[in-house]
Parts: structure tokens; sequence; C-alpha cells
């Protein structure tokens, strides 16, 4: 291996706290590329001098077998913990939120998932030091190893796909619309090729090789995605307007009764503002109501009477609350209650009577969030908690399609929800989803970039399914996203007011499906397996082969 001069040889060291530090900013870097600053070439060389690294690791003499292995976890390891701090560091604000006795677990608990996240990382870099490749099967190795940890982490036990690499290049772009073909798991595979391309023109000696195939590649994505951009045309569902109500406060306000009825006061003022006689259906975000606004009869007849005081034909509500239901107890005694985060859409009569049209459950839940693994189990026995709040979150057995009235079939997806590539259900032989609903409560983030990022990663969704995301967020970004990715109307985070807009049509079915991140799967699985047989024959070394 070879570098350029203007490479500082430091940046390759990886022995001792001096070289987990390097890694660790070099893979905070890397954050850049992410919302909202979409800087994606730093990204890329941040990942091109993990595999730099990750080449000093594999190359090194007096290490022996299992040595060399363990410094490659390492060196992969805490680039990616610089990575996941740096972008995950916002799950803090959920803890301040909570109350001061919250506080001091919030350190431990943001590394923990920090690191759990960068363990995925390090089993890459050890699998690849394992295998010590070595000439052009060093770029292969490293983008095919790569993203299969980010889909095992993306899948395994649920699964935490935030901040996968493709979302460096931001939603609406040209080069996003890629993911319309092969979702964000293919967008993500084109960001590790690129990046070894990236490494091959600084740290090889024939560069002029690997700059071509960088501006082939991302010429042909970005080129395609031009013409798609160039050729959409935007129709709008006749009959449908919508109004978002967007407030901006504090989660930890929403601990305080007070607070939580003026925040509950000023979402009805903006749900009621002038413009809305001509409105089919008003949709608030999650988090806008505490507790059970289902069974809250006081709120619903407000809400219904201030609505039939300006509009005779009032809209339909799309509300984000908790569901109650009561089943019975398995060892017997007293029934046990479930509580489902649910979409709900309510009608109400010319005179404001409410009636509940419609629901659709939760059922991807925030792990310790939402719920605690084996909660039931516990529930059931009467066992004792820390927060009753988080064993009592029940997910719905499935996610189906909902029909809310008067508008087309649509996919709710609850905050969390909207991060997962191909959960937009595909019933067979019915018709798809046209629009997907989007509420969150992205006020937990607090003042940080990670409202913006879920915004992002919303907005893929639209691009994958080829329909519009209604997106209602608390202190998030709230908006009408077309089917391209593209904003119609939007509201920052730091702002209060509402968004009047219509409801886009879907565009013609999108090639992607999830089976097609399953194929990207198992083909670079298929080269690693390739790459290992190359580099790591009977006898256990790599061919002898350099640039």
């Amino acid at each position: 291996m070879t570098y350029q001069n203007w490479v500082p040889v430091i940046l390759l060291q990886t022995a001792g706290w001096r070289g987990r530090f390097i890694g660790m900013g070099l893979g905070a870097v890397a954050v850049l590329g992410q919302a909202p600053f979409h800087a994606w070439p730093l990204a890329l060389l941040s990942l091109a001098l993990l595999l730099a690294r990750l080449r000093t690791v594999s190359d090194k003499g007096p290490l022996d077998k299992d040595g060399r292995v363990r410094a490659g976890f390492s060196a992969a390891f805490w680039h990616g913990l610089g990575y996941f701090l740096a972008g995950t560091y916002w799950i803090g604000s959920a803890f301040i939120a909570r109350g001061p006795e919250f506080i001091p677990i919030m350190p431990p608990m943001v590394l923990a998932l920090g690191g759990l996240l960068a363990f995925f990382w390090g089993g890459a870099g050890a699998i690849f030091v394992k295998i010590r490749p070595a000439g052009l099967v060093v770029l292969p190795a490293f983008f095919s190893i790569f993203f299969l940890a980010e889909f095992v982490r993306g899948h395994i036990f649920g699964g935490f796909p935030w901040n996968l690499m493709g979302y460096i290049f931001e939603a609406g772009s040209s080069v996003s619309q890629f993911a319309a073909y092969g979702g964000i798991y293919g967008l993500t595979l084109v960001a590790f090729v690129l990046s070894s391309f990236v490494y091959g023109a600084i740290f090889t000696r024939r560069p002029m090789p690997f700059i071509i195939s960088f501006a082939l590649l991302f010429g042909a994505i970005f080129t395609v995605g031009y013409i798609r951009l160039s050729e959409a045309k935007i129709e709008t569902v006749e009959g449908v307007k919508i109004r978002i109500a967007h407030v901006r406060f504090n989660q930890k306000d929403k601990f305080d009764p007070e607070s939580a009825f003026n925040i509950v006061n000023e979402f009805i003022t903006q749900s009621v503002a002038p413009g809305i006689e001509d409105v089919t259906h008003l949709i608030w975000p999650e988090g806008a109501v505490n507790g059970l606004a289902l069974e809250n009869v006081p709120l619903l007849n407000a809400m219904g009477y201030e609505l039939s005081l300006v509009d005779q034909t009032p809209p339909v509500w799309l509300l984000n609350s908790l569901r109650h239901e009561q089943r019975s107890n398995a060892l017997g005694g007293k029934a046990i209650d479930d509580y489902y985060n649910t979409s709900a859409a309510i009608t109400f009569t010319p005179n404001g009577v409410p009636s509940i049209a419609a629901y659709n459950d939760k059922q991807r839940l925030v792990p310790f969030g939402e719920f605690i693994p084996g909660g039931k189990w516990m529930e059931v026995r009467n066992v004792p908690v820390i927060s009753t709040s988080l064993l009592s979150i029940s997910a719905a057995k499935t996610k189906a399609l909902a029909i809310f009235p008067g508008v087309p079939k649509l996919s709710p997806q609850i905050c969390y929800e909207i991060i997962f590539s191909g959960f937009t259900p595909r019933p067979k032989n019915e018709p798809k989803a046209e629009w997907i609903l989007n509420q969150s409560n992205d006020a937990w983030y607090g003042n940080s970039i990670g409202p913006m990022q879920h915004a992002n990663m919303s907005r893929y969704r639209a691009i994958e399914e080829g329909v519009p995301v209604i997106r209602a967020a608390s202190n998030g970004i709230s908006a009408i996203i077309d089917p391209y990715g593209r904003y119609k109307n939007s509201v920052t985070p730091d702002t209060t007011q509402f968004i009047d807009g219509l409801l886009p049509k879907s565009v013609k079915n999108t090639p992607f499906s999830s089976l097609i991140s399953l194929l990207l799967s198992l083909i670079n699985l298929l080269i690693t397996l390739c790459c290992a047989t190359v580099c790591y024959g009977a006898r256990g070394k790599c061919r002898n082969v350099n640039y």
C-alpha cells in the first residue's frame, strides 16, 4: 500500500489511545454527510481513511493472526463509535426531558447505544483483516463486508437503521432517486463503493482508473435521477385539502399539567385559524396530547365545538393518541390493560359531535422507550419495574394499511416506524397505499440535528414507495412531501404555524421492494465469500498482490 505525500501518516495510526481517538475523530467527520449538512464528500473520505487504517493493520508484520484481527476490530469499532456518538448524541435530550433523576444514567446509555452500533463496524473490520485482502480484492472486500454490517444492523433484533450511509445524499436530490430502484440499502452500497474508489484514488500508485470509476458510477446515478425528476409530473387528489398543525414546545413541558394544557390549546388555535373552512383533513403530530386522548371526552367535545363554530362541515381529525384495551389474565385475577400507540381518524357532525371512525396501531416500538423486552412476562406476574409507562405499551400484531374517511388508502407510520425501509405493507391482489402518514414527536430530540435526520429518512420512504408522505412532527419538520422526496410545503422545528396544502397523488409502482434489499445482501455475502476464498486459502495467507 502507498499513500500520497499530502496524507498525514498520523491519520493511519491505530495503536494505543491516540490511535483510538484519531479513529473516533475520523468517524465523527462522517456525520457531516448526514442531515442537515449533507457534506457527502467528507463522509466518503472518512470511509476511505477507515479502509486505509484497516489496510495498515492488515499489513502489520509483528502481530500474530489473532492480534491482527483484534486490532482490525478495534480500528473499525472506534471509527464507528465516533460516527454513531456524533450521530445519536441527541438521545441524551430524552433523559433530560424526563427529569433530573434520569440525567445520571444519560451518559452510560448514550455510550452504550453508540458502542452497540459500533460493534457491527468492529465485526466488519475484524473480518476484513482476518482475510487480509490485497490487490484489487481490497475494494470489493471492504464495500461488501461493511455493507453487510449495515444491513445486519438495520435488521437484527428488530434493527436500528438510523443514519445508514446512503442517507448522506439529501432526499429529493438527483442522486437520491436511485432509492426508487435499489432502496436506501442500495444507496448505502453505492456510498461504500464510491468510498472505496476514493481510497484507490488517494492510496494507490495509479489513481486515474479509480477517479474515472468514481465519475462513471456517480455520473450514471446522478443522470438517471436527474431524468426521473425532469419527467416528474405531480397531480393532486381531488377533494382533499390538508392542514397540519405545528406547535413548538419543549418535551419537558409535557410533564407539567398546566403547560401541557396550554400546548393543546395552542394546537386548537392553529386548527381553527382562518382557512379551515376549506380543509377536509386536520392532522396533529404525535406528542400533541398526553395520555388517552380518544377517551378524553371533554377534549373531543371541545375540538368539535370549536370546529363547528368556523366550519359547517368539520374536517376529519387525524390524531395520534394512546388507545386502551383490556384482556384477561392467563394466570387469573385482575384483567391486564393494554395500551397502543395509534393513529385515529375522528369525524364530527355539523354541530360538532365527535366519533372515532377508524384507527391504526403502531407495530414497531422503541426498545426501552416504549417497551421493555420481556415486559409482558413481567406484567402478568406483577413484577415492579422502573417505569410502568414503558412496560405498558403493546405492539400491533401486524401492520396493515388503513382506510380513513375521505382519503385514499394509506399507511400510518408513527414516529420510529418511518425509518424502516420496506415497512409499508404491499398486500397481494389489493390496492397499494396511496400515501404515508407520519405522526412523530421529535421534541424528544431537543435542539439538535436529530429532527433533520429523521425528516430526511422520512423523505426516502416517499422515494422508495413512490407515494407522498404527510409528516406532522412536534418540534421537527412538518411537511407535505411529494413521491420524489421533495418538500412541497414545510415548516421548521423552531416555528409555530400550520400548513395548508393538497395531497399529492402517488406515482406508478417503483421497482424497489424489500426483496431488492435482501438480494443485495445475498450478492454481497457471495462477494465476501469469494474474496475470502481468493485471499484466505488453505494456508491462511492472502496472495501477495499489490497495486
